[in-house]
């Protein structure tokens, strides 16, 4: 029968391979005896060390777990032909299985798997604390604080800025984001000349200046920063020539838009009281009429935010007193101080002018015993981050009097902070 085995071409070549084998190990057992570092990797003894990942199991809906170390600093011992190819197939773990556990601190072995059976392994630790607290998403303004504002170029400022978006959704542990009640972004304008927008990825502190391990929806924030030349709202008022027909009289002059803003170095600004418009023909006029006026760019001024304006010119006959719509156009001026509230004057300075030119509307009879002391003028604050804002004028007038203009006021808040301020975190 061994005759006929004999015969097969596939067992003689069975019998030939595995001589091959025997001869290949027996040579490699000699050479390791003789030689250790000629040692053949099949069969000699190694080690080396690996920096892996560790991986965490648990429920990361409902749960988030901290001080999981990133990596850890493996140990590796056993046949170089084992270590070899646990380098190169890379199909090995360390992790920590928080399964089952609830939330609080915990004290958790570290495990490894898939080293192979004759490897030995060795972690740099076998226990690691790990706190599990349970998942919370909440949603948080976002405001943006300028740095560096007095190191714009002559005749610059900072408005408004545009935020976009103004709220995010922060997701981590309970206990961590309780404390989380706005995002604030530091954004330098030192020597920027021109409106710009910044790409920021908002970061939270911890109450030490630590990011927090939280997760941010969005993670990209934009904020556009306008830079303008030095501005301010101006009351505007109407120049007139000439004299109404005779039996007529002049009645008012409405404007469309009372306020137009000027662009002008600060020491032009504070000494500006009015912008005029070019003089409105009134030469023999018997009825109202609409025109539109040019305005005068007043004298230092850079330019205006517009070039003209709307006037309703009411002419009526000497007898009547009401226009084509039944209501009393009678105006008068008024200087009013002005009140401000709202603010934190420990962490903020601010820049407004103390008085307004204010311009009312009413009955004639209730006009004349009207004084400053019957108008107050309050700008609320509440909320508003360091720049130069539009804050809109609250008034409280007597009963049948309408204000026509301002209806805003320039104010500039700046933080206490921002003053001593020499380098930028964004």
């Amino acid at each position: 029968m061994i005759d006929q085995w004999l015969q097969h071409k596939w067992f003689l070549r069975f019998i030939a391979l595995a001589l091959a084998v025997l001869l290949y190990l027996m040579v490699a057992e000699t050479s390791s005896s003789n030689n250790a570092s000629s040692a053949l990797p099949i069969v000699g003894q190694s080690s080396m060390t690996l920096d892996v990942p560790v991986e965490v199991f648990f429920d990361e809906v409902q749960y988030v777990a901290y001080n999981v170390p990133e990596e850890m600093g493996v140990e590796l011992q056993g046949p170089s032909s084992s270590l070899t190819m646990t380098k190169l197939v890379k199909d090995y773990q360390v992790f920590v299985d928080l399964t089952n556990l609830g939330t609080g601190f915990h004290r958790v072995p570290v495990e490894a798997r898939g080293f192979g059976g004759d490897v030995n392994v060795k972690l740099d630790r076998e226990t690691v604390e790990i706190y599990i607290d349970r998942k919370q998403t909440i949603e948080v303004p976002v405001s943006v604080n300028l740095l560096n504002k007095d190191q714009l170029p002559d005749g610059k400022v900072a408005g408004d800025v545009e935020i976009e978006p103004s709220t995010v959704k922060v997701t981590g542990g309970a206990s961590r984001i309780q404390n989380v009640k706005e995002i604030t972004l530091n954004v330098d304008v030192s020597n920027q000349s021109q409106t710009f927008t910044r790409e920021i990825p908002p970061t939270i502190l911890d109450a030490n200046g630590n990011p927090l391990n939280v997760s941010v929806d969005p993670n990209i924030i934009n904020v556009t920063v306008p830079i303008y030349n030095e501005s301010a709202m101006i009351p505007i008022e109407v120049v007139t020539s000439g004299e109404v027909a005779d039996d007529f009289r002049l009645v008012d002059t409405l404007l469309g838009e009372t306020e137009v803003r000027v662009f002008a170095p600060k020491a032009v600004l504070d000494e500006l009281q009015q912008v005029e418009t070019e003089p409105i023909e009134l030469d023999d006029l018997t009825k109202s009429e609409k025109v539109t006026a040019t305005l005068r760019l007043p004298e230092g001024a850079t330019s205006l935010g517009k070039k003209e304006v709307e006037v309703q010119v009411l002419v009526r006959p000497n007898d009547e007193t009401k226009d084509d719509t039944g209501e009393l156009t009678e105006r008068i001026r008024l200087t009013v101080p002005i009140n401000v509230r709202g603010y934190d004057r420990t962490n903020f300075t601010i820049q407004t002018q103390d008085v307004v030119s204010v311009t009312l509307s009413g009955k004639r009879s209730l006009l004349e015993s009207i004084s400053s002391n019957s108008v107050n003028v309050t700008l609320d604050l509440t909320g508003l981050p360091s720049g130069t804002h539009a804050v809109d004028a609250d008034y409280e007038v007597p009963k049948g009097v309408t204000v026509i203009s301002p209806k805003t006021i320039d104010v500039q808040l700046t933080g206490v902070d921002e003053e001593t301020e020499t380098s930028s975190i964004q």
